[in-house]
Formats: structure tokens, sequence, C-alpha cells
């Protein structure tokens, strides 16, 4: 780089120098987080009638510092990081980030993966970011069921009730007999289809409350008698069993 040395007026200094303060004073009043050029390179924009230089210097510092470096830091490396405490913070604000109760571990991996995907995707942001933020979101997201108790929902209280009276059910089942057994069981088919449905109980704990139950009295699953004759025995069997 070549040098060049100018001998000038104090004048004509004192001009330069007072144009140089007023241009560090009205950018410093805009931004407080400017950055000041050197009178220097102050000077040599002046001469080449081109500041664009001293534009560039102070948004390259700018990007540098501050909420834009944080900001930058995060996109470049952190951003998993970042989005993990944001999803950890959420709770204690009244915020939950939930998945479905009915995955498994297998389904939440892959959704956690193809969200990641889709996030680092659409930010333009580094691939090899995908796997670190699926493990950070797959750790951070809990199930709706256990939101739903925390916070105990109505749809919780709901189901808690079902849970409540399915366990009441159950019992009576297994000291009823007779005609009084066929009627808890029509309470019982009832009430499991309700708990199914408000995610009181799973399809596959309804299949075994119902096997266990087919094991103990077989007879309520036997298909009713269509005659008046058959009917009649029937009743009569349930009658000296009450």
């Amino acid at each position: 780089m070549q040098k060049i040395i100018l001998n000038v007026k104090e004048e004509l200094f004192a001009t330069l120098e007072r144009d140089f303060n007023t241009f560090v004073r009205l950018s410093t009043k805009l931004d407080a987080q400017f950055y000041t050029p050197s009178f220097e390179k102050f000077l040599l924009a002046k001469l080449s009638d081109n500041v664009t230089p001293l534009t560039e210097q102070a948004v390259q510092h700018l990007m540098q510092s501050s909420q834009y470096a944080w900001a930058k830091r995060a996109l470049d490396k952190d951003f998993p990081e970042v989005v993990s405490l944001l999803m950890t913070q959420a709770a204690e604000h009244g915020f939950h980030v939930a998945h479905r109760q009915d995955w498994n571990t297998e389904d939440l991996t892959t959704a956690a993966k193809t969200w990641a995907t889709s996030l680092v995707k659409q930010a333009k942001g580094d691939e090899t970011q995908i796997d670190v933020l699926a493990v950070q979101i797959r750790s951070s997201a809990v199930s709706i069921v256990e939101i739903e108790e925390k916070l105990r929902t109505p749809a919780w209280r709901l189901g808690n009730a079902l849970a409540q009276n399915l366990h009441d059910v159950i019992i009576a089942m297994d000291h009823a007999t007779g005609i009084k057994a066929r009627e808890k069981f029509g309470e019982l088919r009832a009430v499991l289809r309700l708990s199914v449905i408000h995610g009181a109980i799973g399809k596959k704990r309804e299949q075994e409350i119902l096997d266990d139950l087919r094991s103990k009295k077989p007879y309520l699953f036997e298909d009713q008698p269509q005659t008046g004759f058959a009917r009649f025995m029937l009743w009569l069997r349930n009658a000296m069993a009450v």
C-alpha cells in the first residue's frame, strides 16, 4: 500500500478535524454503539469523496458485537442450545411444547428429526446442526398428558374422573353375579369406550380388562338366547346364582 504525506495549513487542518468531530458526534448520537473510524480513514474518505468504506466498517463492527453478534453466534453454532433453552424456559412462563400422547420413542425421534430439518433448511443454516437440534427437541418436548395433568385442564379432570369410575366399576364387577353382573358389564363397556375416547386409557389396556373379565366370567360374553324358554332358563340360572 502506498503512503501519502500531506502538508496543510493550520486552518484547513482545523476545518477537517472539526468535520471529523461533527461526523463522530452525529453518528454516535444516532447510534451509541457506532464504530468510530480513525481520523486518517475519515480524511481518506473525504479526499476520495467516498464514505462507503466508513459505512462498511461500521456495519462489520455492528455484526461482530452486541445483539447482532449474539444472533449470529446462535445461528452459526449455538442454535440447538438456544432452541433447547427456549423450550425449557417456556414452561416457567406458561408455555409448553407438547407431543402426541400416542407416540412411542421412535415416533418422537422421527418427528423431532423432521422438525429440526425443516427449521435448519428454512433458516438456511448449517445442516450439521440438524441431529443436535433434533436431540434437543426430543429431550425438551413432553407428552400432552403430562401438561394437562400439570395444568389441571378440564380434559385432564374428565379423564381422571373416568379413570376413577372405571376402577370402581371393575371392583364392582369382581363381586357381582347373575343379573347384577350383566348390568355392571354394560356399565363397564360404556365407561371403557368413554375412557378410550378421552385418553384415560389406551386400546391395549381396554383389551386387557376385557380379556381378564372373560377369563373370570365367560358367560357375560355369550350371545343372549333368542327363544322365550332359553331366556327363562337364563333368568332362572342368574336368579339362583345371586
